[in-house]
């Protein structure tokens, strides 16, 4: 079974020159990596969505990521792996004029949908809470990168499909009967408050995890395969705050979430604004990590934080 935890590198393999892979990939590099004809050294990195491998070019101490589309290892397996990869290639492309992320280089359909993007060192934010560290300066930086990305993608908000994602999240937790029915109330009360505003609207990374920020004296936001138009931009800090509150202390998370949240604000009036809807998507937040098979043990109290979150109201 799955666990969830940090990212581990598999014992390496190695690819020679004549393989086909290997050759198109130092092709791609040869800009960076003129007449290397050395063997490519292959880790394997897990938990992942898909097959996820870095590529060390040995004797250079050069490395970039290949993320293969076409082989899922989740149970989400309904979707295409081209449009996916094409997808994260062009978000990629898209927010690195904003915020640091990895550079997308190469796509290629032939070899299981393959994405290859710059290797960022450092790491994780969910590295550093497994170790214990301070988040505060992360967050800071986290908070700001996402302030950058939704400035600078203002559009309006689809209510309508916010609203639909979370019954789509709801429907993934299979919740018996009673149950669904209190989600559902809850939700009509927010769909008919003012609340996740119409005006407000952006492109969200929209898998605003601990995995999914890297830290060594600048923060960088890597996997942009869940990122959307047109999203409320609270989406991504509640999905982050509930990721906190389910990872450390309630005390200690507090003070994370009202940190991000301070820092990702302009200004007392917004924070409070951006406040009232957080509940909003830190349930959201919640739900998607108890749909999680390896979190199953912790399912009946992420359930309960969702419901609370739900019934603080729209107020």
């Amino acid at each position: 079974m799955r666990q969830e935890g940090v990212a581990i590198e598999r014992e390496p393999v190695y690819l020679e020159p004549g393989d086909v892979f290997r050759d198109w990939l130092a092709g791609v590099l040869a800009d960076r990596l003129p007449e290397h004809d050395g063997d490519v050294r292959v880790y394997r990195i897990e938990p992942a969505s898909h097959v996820v491998c870095r590529y060390e070019f040995v004797g250079t101490g050069f490395s970039v990521i290949g993320k293969f589309f076409g082989a899922p290892q989740g149970a989400n397996t309904r979707y295409d792996p081209d449009a996916a990869m094409k997808n994260e290639y062009d978000r990629l492309r898209r927010a690195s004029g904003w915020i640091p992320v990895p550079g997308a280089l190469a796509t290629n359909s032939r070899f299981h949908s393959v994405l290859v993007t710059g290797y960022i060192p450092g790491p994780t934010i969910r590295e550093l809470l497994a170790a214990g560290a301070s988040l505060y300066d992360p967050l800071t930086g986290v908070a700001h990168l996402l302030r950058r990305l939704h400035d600078n993608t203002r559009t309006s908000c689809n209510r309508e499909r916010e609203f639909a994602y979370f019954h789509k999240v709801l429907d993934q937790n299979a919740l018996p009967a009673p149950l669904r029915e209190r989600f559902n109330r809850l939700l009509g009360a927010w769909w008919h408050s003012t609340r996740i505003s119409r005006d407000e609207g952006c492109m969200v990374h929209g898998d605003a995890t601990p995995a999914n920020y890297l830290y060594d004296s600048g923060v960088w936001a890597i996997d942009f395969e869940g990122a959307r138009d047109c999203a409320h931009p609270i989406r991504d800090p509640g999905i982050l705050a509930a990721e906190l509150k389910a990872s450390v202390g309630n005390t200690r998370a507090e003070d994370y979430i009202g940190h991000l949240l301070w820092h990702y604000s302009r200004g007392e009036a917004e924070f409070r604004c951006h406040t009232a809807d957080l509940p909003f998507f830190m349930s959201l937040g919640y739900l998607r990590i108890a749909r999680l098979p390896w979190r199953a043990a912790e399912r009946d109290w992420l359930l309960q934080e969702a419901e609370a979150c739900l019934a603080a109201g729209p107020g």
